[in-house]
Order: structure tokens, then C-alpha cells, then sequence
């Protein structure tokens, strides 16, 4: 697998970080308190290896979000939370206004929106960083195990083999809760992508 150099990482999750303190702002504003988001790890590993530490992170499925997206490099972005936490967000999002037996009619829709703002707002810092565009396709909800998830992503021509994989910590009114945003790359895109990290940090130096 073709992994970064350190220096190349650390760009990589200076630019991520970037990207979720803008996601913050904006979750923030949705649910009228202040939303904290970080990314405390960021690593390539095989798509049974990013497996497996989601299923070491709950004992229930997945939910989430995912979305395509095209530009120097290409693939899946996907925004997971154990299915209890994502329920959890959700209320939060609706100001405790549902009730929790109520809140799954709900789940869909929202974790659609909160997955737009994250989602893009780690594209959108990559693509500055580039200056490059970035498309991004409309997220569509996910549930269900990691394997059922991971499986779902992969299309008839193009093998993801390359996991992206960060973790991210939402503190929320006093909720500690933690998603994972993990793009799919395939083998070329990883290569497309090291070569723009090449490029820019060549340009910094």
C-alpha cells in the first residue's frame, strides 16, 4: 500500500483539522450551542484493517453517510457513528424537541445534512490547499454492519483499496461522541494524491 512520508501526513491533517473547525462553525450555528471537532488520528490502512477498528469501536451497526466525489483525485467519502450515537446526534440537531423512540423517522434527513457539512468541508480544505476543484455527489444515508457498508461502496469497475481513514471527536453539550470519516481510494488516486501533496509542499518550501 502506498502510505505517506510524515511531512506529508502532517499537511494532510493540518488541512482536515482546517476543515472540521469550519464544519464546527457551521453544526454549531444548527443546533444554537458550541460543537468542538477534531481529529485526533489520521492513517491509510486496507479496507479489513478500517473494518475492523470500526467493529471494535461498537458492538451495534453503523450509520452514516456517504457521497462520490471527482477532481485531482477521486473516490467515496463516508461519515460513520455507531447507530446509538447517531441517534444521539440527531436529537441534539432537533433540540430534544422529538421524542427517542420518534427520532429514527428523522435519522436519514439529518445525518444527510450533518454528512453534507462535514463531508465537504474536509473536500473543500483539500481543494484549496490544491487549488483544485473538488465535486462532490448528494450523500445518501448508510446503515448497517461495516463489512455491509464497505461492500456497498465498491462499484463494478473501480476496487477501493486504499482506506483514508480518520477519526473524528464531536464534544456537544457535554456529549462526547465519535464519528469516523473514511474515504475510499483506489490505487491511482492514491498516487494522484501524493504527487499533489508532493507538488504543494515543494511550493512551501
Amino acid at each position: 500500500m502506498n502510505k505517506l512520508n510524515e511531512l506529508q501526513q502532517d499537511i494532510l491533517t493540518e488541512a482536515f483539522n482546517l476543515g472540521m473547525g469550519s464544519a464546527a462553525a457551521s453544526l454549531s450555528e444548527i443546533v444554537r450551542s458550541e460543537i468542538s471537532l477534531s481529529v485526533p488520528n489520521l492513517t491509510f490502512i486496507d479496507k479489513h484493517t478500517a473494518a475492523e477498528r470500526l467493529s471494535q469501536n461498537t458492538d451495534s451497526d453503523l450509520s452514516g453517510v456517504s457521497e462520490g466525489f471527482t477532481g485531482p483525485f477521486c473516490g467515496k467519502a463516508l461519515l460513520l457513528f455507531p447507530a446509538e450515537q447517531s441517534l444521539e446526534l440527531v436529537r441534539l440537531m432537533l433540540q430534544d424537541s422529538v421524542p427517542l423512540e420518534s427520532l429514527t423517522a428523522f435519522e436519514e434527513e439529518a445525518l444527510n445534512e450533518i454528512g453534507n457539512i462535514i463531508l465537504n468541508a474536509g473536500l473543500g480544505s483539500l481543494a484549496d490547499m490544491f487549488g483544485s476543484r473538488i465535486e462532490t455527489e448528494i450523500p445518501t444515508y448508510t446503515h448497517g454492519s461495516t463489512k455491509e457498508i464497505f461492500e456497498a461502496q465498491n462499484s463494478a469497475n473501480s476496487l477501493h483499496d486504499v482506506v483514508l481513514f480518520l477519526q473524528v471527536d464531536f464534544l456537544i453539550k457535554e456529549s462526547d461522541i465519535n464519528g469516523f470519516v473514511v474515504y475510499l481510494l483506489d490505487v491511482d488516486s492514491m498516487k494522484d494524491l501524493t504527487n499533489l501533496l508532493d507538488v504543494y509542499l515543494s511550493k512551501i518550501s
